[in-house]
């Protein structure tokens, strides 16, 4: 029997998780806002999407059209049980990380249709930071990026500066804002950010240089209290 459903009910990044490691062809349709489309899945790996008679097998091609799909939030979904048609494999895409892939691609593609005002989209460290137990690859990002996260810097920026593909950095982003390690702001919260830092930073300054004055004083009354008869 074929699984079927609703997207309007069931999003579509949750009927690929659930579908997980089974084999066979999803197909979306119904819906007058994307043409019908099916995408190939075996053994927890997406292969290829066909739109007609068209087959995208890129993940970059995958995620953009897929992402289309959850934002119109139509359509039905049906999944059969087959044999997956022969299809190039030589860029098979986890689930799992097609799925965060897609969150992450609306996620800011609504984000910046709201920033009317500022369309740029800056990733910002949580302060104060939270527990999160992460390792490996995603924790030696993290410490790499930390200094220009902490003032907000965009996903195309911090590639750059790491020298890594863009996608990569966005993929470990999305993994570090699943952690709460990380969020999104808009430009005009970013420069809010940034003058509340300079604020503080200032106040620092000003509270060290308060001290440094007050010292020597200190030191005086201290000598005063001890050069005083009978101490």
């Amino acid at each position: 029997m074929p699984l079927t459903g609703n997207l309007s009910e069931f999003p579509l990044p949750e009927v690929l998780l659930l579908l997980g490691g089974r084999t066979g062809r999803l197909r979306l349709a119904n819906s007058d806002d994307f043409i019908p489309m099916e995408i190939d899945l075996s053994e927890g790996y997406a292969h290829g999407l066909h739109i007609e008679r068209e087959v995208l097998t890129s993940p970059e091609q995958i995620v953009a059209e897929l992402s289309y799909v959850i934002e119109t939030g139509l359509g039905t979904f049906e999944f059969r049980s087959q044999p997956v048609i022969s299809v190039d494999r030589k860029q098979p895409l986890l689930i799992s990380e097609l799925v965060m892939q897609l969150v992450l691609r609306v996620d800011e593609k609504l984000a910046k249709q709201r920033a009317v005002l500022a369309p740029e989209l800056f990733y910002v460290l949580v302060t104060p930071v939270p527990v999160a137990d992460i390792k490996g690859d995603l924790r030696r990002f993290y410490v790499q990026s930390r200094l220009l996260l902490s003032g907000g810097v965009r996903s195309q920026d911090l590639a750059e500066y790491l020298g890594l593909d863009e996608e990569l950095t966005r993929l470990q982003l999305y993994h570090l804002h699943q952690a709460g390690l990380v969020r999104l702001v808009e430009t005009t919260d970013v420069e809010a950010l940034r003058e509340s830092m300079i604020e503080q930073e200032f106040a620092g300054k000003n509270r060290d240089h308060e001290r440094e004055r007050a010292a020597p004083q200190v030191v005086r009354r201290s000598g005063k209290l001890l050069r005083m008869p009978g101490r």
